[in-house]
C-alpha cells in the first residue's frame, strides 16, 4: 500500500503546492494594484501629469531647478491673487518679477478662467510652447481638477517635451517633465510685457437712491501685490478741483463699491487707477467712464 499511495501522495503535495503559490502571487498583485491606485488617487497636477524632476524648494535649489526667489515671495500676493502655496500666485510672481512685467487681465481668476480671460484681451493662445509661456489646463484635463492649473515653461526639448516649474495648494513647489498626450495643456498663453502701468476695466456702473454702485477690476504689476488706489471724479476732469470725487483702496483684484453721492441727474463718471509711487508706467491711467442717471 505505501508503494502505491506514496508517489500519488507526493504528486497531491506539490500540486497544492503550486496551488498556493498561485493565490499568494494573485493576492501580491491585488495588493500592489490596490496601492498603486491608492497613491495614484492622490496625485495632483504637479505629480500625475509628468516625470517629477525635484519636489519642495530645497529639493529643487539642491539639483538645480531655481525657485526663481519664490521661496521668500509666496507670503504675498502677487497681480492680487490669494498669496501662498498655490499655481495662479506663482505664475502671477513669475510674470510680475525678475525684470519681467505683464499686465493682468480682466476675468483672470481661478486657473480655468486664464485662456478665456487671455483670448477676450488679445492675449494669444495657441499650442506651441516657448520659454516664458503659460501652460494652462482647463476644468477636469487631466491631470487638473475643477479648479484647473498653470505652470510657467521653463525648457521647451527638441523631442518636443517641456519643462515646467510650478506651485499648487496643499501641494510643493515642482519641476516636472511634461510630453505630448494625456497630461498635455490645454494650450499656452503668450503674455505681452507691460510698462509698468496699471490696467484693468469698468465692469459696471449703477445708481440707486444717490448712491453710486461700482464694479471694477485693476492691477499693478510692478506693484508686488501692494493695495490699488482708485479715484472716481463725477462730472469733471481729474484735475478740476470742483469735481465731486471720492478715492479708494483694495487689494483685491476684483472690486465692489457702493458710494453715497451728491450729484443728482445724468452723471459722467470717470474711473482712475493710480500707479504704485516709485514704479514705472503712467502716473495715472482711466479704465473707464459711464453715464448713469442718479435719482
Amino acid at each position: 500500500m505505501r508503494n502505491v499511495h506514496g508517489p500519488f501522495r507526493d504528486r497531491r503535495v506539490v500540486a497544492m503546492a503550486r496551488t498556493m503559490k498561485k493565490i499568494v502571487i494573485v493576492r501580491t498583485a491585488l495588493v500592489g494594484a490596490a496601492l498603486l491606485g491608492s497613491v495614484l488617487a492622490g496625485l495632483g497636477p504637479a505629480e500625475a501629469g509628468g516625470r517629477i524632476l525635484c519636489t519642495g524648494f530645497t529639493q529643487c535649489t539642491d539639483r538645480g531647478w531655481s525657485d526663481a526667489g519664490y521661496r521668500a515671495a509666496q507670503p504675498r500676493a502677487h497681480w492680487n491673487m490669494t498669496p501662498g502655496r498655490n499655481c495662479t500666485n506663482y505664475v502671477a510672481y513669475r510674470l510680475t518679477s525678475n525684470g519681467r512685467r505683464t499686465a493682468r487681465p480682466p476675468h483672470t481668476n481661478a486657473a480655468h478662467t486664464w485662456g478665456s480671460a487671455a483670448r477676450a484681451s488679445g492675449v494669444p493662445v495657441t499650442d506651441r510652447p516657448q520659454v516664458g509661456s503659460i501652460a494652462w489646463w482647463e476644468s477636469d484635463v487631466y491631470p487638473a481638477r475643477k479648479k484647473g492649473h498653470v505652470a510657467y515653461v521653463e525648457q521647451v526639448r527638441a523631442d518636443g517635451s517641456i519643462l515646467v516649474s510650478e506651485d499648487n495648494m496643499n501641494q510643493a513647489f515642482s519641476w516636472r517633465r511634461v510630453v505630448r498626450g494625456k497630461g498635455w495643456p490645454s494650450g499656452f498663453l503668450h503674455f505681452p510685457t507691460s510698462d509698468g502701468s496699471p490696467s484693468g476695466k469698468v465692469t459696471s456702473v449703477a445708481a440707486d437712491g444717490g448712491r453710486l454702485d461700482l464694479w471694477t477690476a485693476a492691477s499693478d504689476p510692478d506693484a508686488f501685490g501692494r493695495p490699488v488706489r482708485y479715484e472716481v471724479v463725477l462730472d469733471g476732469a481729474l484735475d478740476d478741483p470742483e469735481a465731486e470725487r471720492f478715492t479708494f483702496t483694495t487689494g483685491f483684484f476684483l472690486s465692489h463699491r457702493i458710494k453715497t453721492v451728491a450729484a443728482r441727474g445724468s452723471t459722467v463718471v470717470r474711473v482712475y487707477v493710480h500707479n504704485k509711487r516709485g514704479t514705472d508706467g503712467e502716473d495715472v491711467v482711466r479704465l473707464g467712464t459711464r453715464v448713469v442717471s442718479i435719482d
